[in-house]
């Protein structure tokens, strides 16, 4: 990931002709604030590193003519403010640590016949200082204006929202039901091809069944969309066997097979592998099926975590959970895992009038992974629209 700073441009909003002679008194619409204010809170994405990075400010003269002497304005960062912010607009910013930031100046000057001082600098100290991902507010605000001129209230302090970012792996992982009956390999490829995705779980999966022609299919699909694959077996079925099936664009390093077991009827596969992602750095990933009855699964949410309790590495979990997001199934899962969506979250069944969440995707630890987006596929082999995550994984 290339380093980048975020730098916010000054806004100048009176650029226009302001040759007001025959307005009187013209003076008293002159109005001093920040541009910076005019976005509340202003969001300033940085990145973890060793040096400082820069985030722009300044004042600006609102009026309308051009100022007729020189005016002085002085600026301070006033952490007081935060709690007001938070309790104004239901939000829990931090405050930034003592020596993370410096206001390179605290002076500035509008000269006789501009519009805003030159751009001052706030140099910002990310690693060892600021917690990755956390959100915190920087108020900087107009302290004194010479002149006895005005100070827009409203604009007169700059909120600005600073976040720090490790640097990400991009992962996307989508999770799919190609529907038990399905054994057209070209179809489910057709499906999943345009998704680009880097890591796939595909539920109802035959391998060497007598209805799929004696076809490895979680092999064939793979092949076809140029990723590895390991395959978990749920039941032996028809000459061969039926489960789960999960797909990495990534190198493949580990794998592991586990059954989610229930009091009668079809077991779940679990399907677990380990992946190289770039710099040797690794990831774990996981595709399984729980029961649809809820009773019989009851006890399978206990077992995953059981089984995947001592991988230390980020873990992604995809599969058809088989309950809504505020059931007993998910709220055992969340005693370990984050949930992609709460809340709003898109609908993937049935395909052709979406209203529930079958397939779903969950992750661990939280604060290795951030969610860039949640959607769901428009094609389907089953009436399971596959669900789509973009995330970052954080080293």
């Amino acid at each position: 990931m290339k380093y980048f700073l975020s730098i916010l441009s000054l806004v100048l909003i009176f650029s226009g002709c302001k040759d007001n002679k025959d307005i009187p008194d013209a003076a008293k619409y002159v109005k001093i604030y920040m541009p910076q204010a005019t976005e509340s809170p202003a969001k300033v994405s940085l990145v973890m590193a060793d040096t400082a990075q820069t985030i722009i400010f300044g004042a600006a003269y609102g009026g309308l003519d051009f100022p007729g002497a020189d005016i002085n304005i002085t600026f301070k960062v006033d952490n007081a403010l935060v709690a007001a912010f938070n309790q104004k607009n239901g939000t829990n910013y931090a405050v930034m640590p003592v020596g993370s930031y410096e206001l390179q100046q605290t002076s500035a000057v509008i000269s006789k016949g501009k519009l805003a001082t030159a751009p001052l600098q706030i140099r910002v100290k990310t690693a060892g200082v600021l917690e990755s991902l956390r959100q915190y507010l920087l108020p900087v605000t107009i302290e004194q204006v010479s002149g006895n001129l005005p100070v827009n209230e409203a604009l007169r302090t700059a909120y600005f929202l600073v976040e720090a970012q490790r640097e990400g792996q991009d992962v996307t992982v989508v999770s799919f039901g190609k529907k038990s009956t399905v054994m057209d390999v070209n179809a489910v490829v057709e499906v999943l091809r345009p998704l680009n995705a880097d890591l796939i779980v595909i539920r109802e999966i035959d391998r060497n069944t007598k209805r799929s022609g004696y076809t490895n299919m979680p092999a064939e699909i793979a092949k076809k969309l140029g990723m590895n694959q390991f395959f978990a077996k749920a039941i032996n079925y028809d000459g061969g066997e039926y489960g789960t099936a999960v797909l990495s664009r990534f190198p493949i390093t580990d794998s592991a097979a586990f059954i989610l077991p229930v009091p009668s009827g079809e077991p779940g596969p679990l399907a677990l592998i380990r992946v190289k992602v770039k710099n040797g750095q690794t990831l774990a990933f996981a595709g399984t099926h729980f029961n649809a009855t809820a009773n019989l699964r009851a006890g399978q949410p206990a077992k995953l975590l059981e089984f995947l309790k001592d991988v230390t590495d980020p873990l992604i979990v995809g599969g058809n959970f088989n309950d809504q997001l505020a059931g007993d199934t998910y709220l055992e899962l969340k005693t370990r895992f984050t949930l992609i969506c709460t809340e709003g979250c898109a609908f993937n069944y049935p395909a052709a009038n979406p209203s529930g969440n079958t397939d779903y995707i969950i992750y661990a630890p939280a604060n290795r992974f951030r969610v860039m987006e949640n959607k769901v596929g428009t094609a389907s082999t089953s009436d399971h629209l596959p669900v789509i995550s973009r995330m970052q994984v954080y080293y």
